[in-house]
């Protein structure tokens, strides 16, 4: 990564006038950062067969990074059907999470049209907040699930949450800021 920012900084030197009114250009280095080059969660998007492939019958990874191409093993026992034709790789993303490395590969399949004749049973179903889900189907049945437990234990941390609180001070005032209504605006006559 650093041979990226020292292109950066060359590509935007410093400039200045000098006595004469003549422009002056000083090439930036990595000695004029700062603080040091740091990221939090470091990802790149790879391109499939120019970025990242899959190399001796899918067994190991080859990822292409500043310096040259790296190949690593990786862990895909349930990645092997994923191998065949019928299914296409797009753009991955590697990501770093806890001193592992992980790649998002997002795969697509052509399947063949819906066909109506073989739908043979439709159900419908809602999410709701007072019913977590309510079920219909077009025989008639009907089907209502319950959100009561859930509602009373939601209920029951609120007040533990309250009881943490100073008396007086609810959760909106704890939160909120001033509206644009309540700040005192001076004008002039």
């Amino acid at each position: 990564m650093p041979d990226t920012v020292k292109q950066q900084l060359f590509q935007n030197p410093y400039r200045y006038k000098d006595e004469d009114g003549r422009w002056q250009r000083i090439p930036k280095t990595l000695e004029w950062l700062w603080n040091p080059v740091f990221f939090r969660r470091p990802q790149a998007d790879l391109v499939r067969n120019r970025d990242y492939s899959f190399v001796d019958d899918g067994q190991v990874l080859s990822i292409n990074t500043l310096g040259k191409r790296t190949k690593c093993t990786f862990e895909g026992e349930h990645f092997a059907g994923y191998l065949n034709v019928s299914y296409q790789f797009g753009t991955a993303k590697l990501v770093e999470l806890k001193g592992r490395w992980y790649l998002h590969i997002p795969v697509t399949k052509a399947v063949e049209d819906f066909q109506k004749e073989c739908v043979r049973h439709v159900v419908g179903i809602d999410r709701g907040l007072r019913f977590l889900a309510v079920s219909y189907d077009e025989q008639g049945k009907t089907k209502f699930v319950s959100g009561k437990k859930i509602a009373t234990k939601r209920h029951k941390f609120q007040e533990v949450r309250n009881s943490f609180r100073p008396k007086g001070q609810n959760q909106r005032s704890a939160n909120s800021k001033p509206f644009l209504g309540e700040r005192t605006v001076g004008c002039l006559m």
